[in-house]
């Protein structure tokens, strides 16, 4: 087994060629990142921030092979004008882990968020996961570690046992439809004003917002083709964004219906008329012989446990037919905002 001293120390990845040689070491879908290294954002205090941060870990000073890689992004909180460094991946291959790279490279992105006067370093910690009992001794209480709840992290994908619930979500769509009144609509490609007002609306009035084209994911886009608008009288009362993370993984990344619809079937009714287009196109709900989805492989969601009405919905609809359910807790290191 290597020893701490046998291999190089983190560094700041701030080229192409080595950018190109660590991606293997996140997940698809955060690749792209690396690619954007150089880009710059300018947060609400109007200092310019990389937009995303990584650092690496070689077997050898130089050009040793990469073994562990740290991906970041620089983010507004949505509270106040606090800067936080999120840490998005953190991977040390299994031959090198137990040696403490892992928390070499934590310690490296906490030593640079403190230089430059960010806030707050965050990082979310699956439960029951192999990864779980690492990040867990690395991000302690006694070590200044804040621990709070995270969202919780569904994925669907065997059309053998998501099948017989999608049945059951078209039959109570049916039923909730003529007693609500409700319309599925299609997600516009221009914003229209009810959307526009949406996104305009003060947070406090605690209203769901709808997909923002000026904010764009980070990785992967927006689809209009599985994004849905809930109408009622004409007028918009909930939305479904659909997230692309990859071509074979789409997000239910925005789902919201206003106060007063929340009981009127609306929400699992969006949720249902995407999965019949992403998921089960060309597939006989009434005989399905395959364990593959199409033409999306799988779909996604995530929820936080203080929600008012997903945390019951999901246990009871979507947890018996999921592949995965992973819970989630945000460890956050408060840091000074002065440099060091």
């Amino acid at each position: 087994m290597s020893t701490i001293d046998s291999f190089g120390q983190p560094f700041l990845i701030a080229n192409g060629q080595d950018a190109i040689a660590f991606k293997g070491l996140t997940a698809k879908s955060l690749r792209a990142r690396l690619d954007n290294i150089a880009q710059r954002i300018t947060c609400k205090n109007h200092e310019a921030f990389p937009a995303y941060v990584a650092w690496g870990v070689r077997s050898h000073e130089g050009q040793g092979e990469p073994v562990a890689l740290l991906l970041a992004c620089v983010q507004d909180a949505c509270d106040s004008e606090s800067i936080r460094l999120q840490i998005d991946s953190l991977a040390v291959r299994k031959a090198w882990q137990g040696n403490g790279i892992a928390s070499n490279l934590v310690d490296a992105a906490t030593r640079w968020a403190r230089k430059h006067k960010i806030h707050e370093v965050t990082l979310v910690m699956p439960l029951g996961q192999l990864s779980t009992t690492a990040l867990d001794r690395m991000t302690q209480k006694e070590a200044g570690w804040k621990d709070d709840p995270g969202k919780t992290i569904v994925t669907l994908s065997d059309p053998m046992k998501v099948g017989p619930l999608l049945v059951r979500l078209d039959r109570m769509a049916k039923r909730q439809q003529q007693r609500w009144g409700w319309k599925i609509a299609p997600y516009p490609d221009e914003l229209t004003s009810e959307l526009q007002a949406r996104l305009a609306a003060p947070d406090e009035d605690n209203i769901g917002k709808p997909y923002d084209p000026n904010q764009p994911y980070s990785s992967g886009c927006h689809s209009l083709r599985y994004s849905r608008l809930l109408m009622a009288d004409d007028k918009l009362i909930g939305w479904l964004a659909a997230h692309q993370l990859s071509p074979n993984l789409i997000r239910y990344a925005k789902v919201w219906v206003d106060p007063g619809w929340e009981k009127s079937g609306g929400l699992l009714a969006m949720v249902a008329d995407v999965m019949h287009s992403a998921h089960f196109a060309g597939i006989d709900l009434q005989n399905i012989n395959q364990h593959v989805a199409q033409p999306i492989a799988k779909g996604c969601f995530a929820f936080h446990p203080d929600h008012i009405n997903m945390p019951r919905m999901s246990e009871r609809h979507f947890r018996p037919v999921s592949d995965q359910w992973v819970e989630t807790r945000i460890r956050s290191f408060q840091l000074s905002n002065t440099k060091q």
